[in-house]
């Protein structure tokens, strides 16, 4: 749970709404609902984080988990170690069904700066030895809503080159987006059919998020890719939209705002993070309570997990960046 929270906590446009208590206090739940104490622990939370008379130089997240266990009825326990993955899902959501009063198609300032949107083009295979005729084998187009890009990883190789050395496979990152470039066809296979789906994004984040999925679950076990993704600081994203879209921003260019790594075994291991602090121009790795500096190319040899992107067209000027900043003098 620490490397979500820390890493949410330094993106501008939540730290900026979560500042003022004013923003959320008044808001009204269904009755019933449990979910108040999470927007307004985590508002506490960030205020401590950035608390300039802080008189410690740590804080406690104690009563933000608290909150979590509550509101997500144990789903997520802060006693064990758990995949951030559901729970960066869960807050994000949760984040915004309590802001919004449990409307969910209001906006809210989760929503506005996570939220991009695609169109997937969806096709029906027909079976062996047949053609594809009729309406059920026709292309269907649906709109998909997304807070996060899932990226695939090839399968890891299962044995050892001549030399009986395991080698790391590397990656590049280009090459696991070009999923969403409206090219590529992605084989989706259900119980009783099979599927050839393109992803078309038609409206890029304010905050790109993407997920890497490093782990594969069974009956048995769960096993993790080691792959090495290989990532640049900052990166474009006009080559994977059509150029209609990349015409309505003034920049299509991200920055890396945080990196979430896994180190170890699939069971167990250690998260951490990677944290740029733009005031400093200074990366830092962060783990529970350590703190250590980090040259910007080390950050490329991790086993990254989860990475959160700045569009630097919002990354110039803070008060462009959210309707909802209330900054506190």
């Amino acid at each position: 749970m620490n490397v979500i929270l820390i890493s949410l906590c330094h993106v501008m446009p939540i730290r900026e709404f979560f500042l003022n208590e004013k923003n959320y206090s008044n808001t009204k739940l269904p009755p019933g609902s449990i979910m108040f104490p999470l927007i307004q622990r985590f508002g506490d939370l960030v205020r401590k984080l950035w608390n300039p008379r802080n008189f410690r130089s740590h804080i406690s997240p104690h009563e933000m988990l608290q909150a979590v266990v509550v509101c997500s009825k144990k789903k997520f326990q802060f006693t064990e170690q758990g995949d951030p993955v559901p729970f960066l899902s869960w807050l994000l959501n949760s984040l915004h069904y309590t802001l919004t009063g449990g409307k969910i198609k209001k906006r809210s300032i989760v929503f506005d700066t996570f939220q991009g949107e695609m169109v997937i083009h969806s096709r029906k295979v027909p079976p062996p030895g047949e053609r594809a005729t009729g309406e059920e084998f026709k292309t269907v187009s649906t709109k998909s809503p997304f807070l996060y890009l899932m990226l695939e990883l090839p399968p890891a190789p299962l044995f050892a080159d001549d030399s009986d050395h395991n080698i790391i496979p590397q990656v590049p990152i280009y090459k696991l987006l070009e999923k969403y470039n409206n090219l590529t066809e992605i084989e989706h296979k259900t119980y009783d059919a099979t599927f050839l789906r393109r992803f078309e994004i038609t409206k890029l984040p304010r905050y790109l998020i993407l997920f890497v999925k490093r782990f594969t679950e069974n009956r048995f076990f769960v096993e993790k890719n080691p792959t090495i993704v290989n990532f640049p600081i900052s990166f474009d994203m006009a080559e994977f939209i059509e150029t209609k879209v990349s015409d309505k921003y003034k920049s299509t260019e991200y920055n890396l705002l945080s990196n979430i790594c896994h180190e170890g075994r699939a069971k167990g291991g250690t998260y951490s993070t990677h944290l740029h602090l733009s005031s400093a121009n200074q990366w830092f790795e962060l783990q529970d309570l350590h703190v250590t500096k980090l040259q910007p190319q080390m950050i490329t040899l991790s086993e990254s997990y989860i990475q959160i992107y700045e569009r630097a067209d919002f990354s110039v000027d803070p008060n462009r960046m959210s309707p909802y900043s209330a900054l506190i003098p």
